[in-house]
């Protein structure tokens, strides 16, 4: 396969077209070539991934992060927190969610960091507990208990 170099300005371009945990940057680029031209440009079957129906929603991942923090009186190690997910969660998680990454980690490891990063910004969680240690915060409480 041959290798291209691109300038990051494309590279923040072609991303606008990826949907997160499911696109590598080829499919991205597929999808950015469809919308240009919609009648002559096809996703070829063989580039597609993982369909979001194969995988479980992120949004299932935000409870059992929360539950666990708050079990371990708030704050944990991310390792800790990651491992009582897939305990809480093993019945739940679909096929697709076993499938790896091209970094070779699960999907589903993947969707709970992301969603770690969505409740950071969310303010869920702590945006500034230390390296490694996830903290709920008192609208992560808030949240749970509603």
């Amino acid at each position: 396969m041959p290798v291209v170099r691109i300038s990051d300005e494309l590279f923040k371009e072609v991303q606008k077209y990826a949907e997160p945990l499911v696109d590598n940057f080829e499919t991205a680029l597929w999808k950015a070539l469809k919308s240009v031209n919609k009648s002559n440009v096809e996703v070829p079957v063989k580039m597609t991934t993982t369909r979001r129906a194969n995988l479980t929603p992120q949004k299932e991942f935000r409870k059992p992060i929360l539950e666990i923090l708050v079990s371990k009186g708030g704050k944990a190690e991310a390792q800790a927190v990651v491992d009582g997910v897939e305990s809480r969660m093993k019945s739940r998680l679909k096929p697709g969610d076993y499938e790896p990454n091209t970094d070779g980690t699960a999907k589903w490891f993947k969707a709970v960091h992301f969603q770690r990063l969505v409740m950071v910004h969310e303010g869920l969680l702590e945006h500034n507990s230390p390296r490694g240690i996830w903290q709920i915060t008192e609208r992560g409480r808030l949240w749970l208990s509603q």
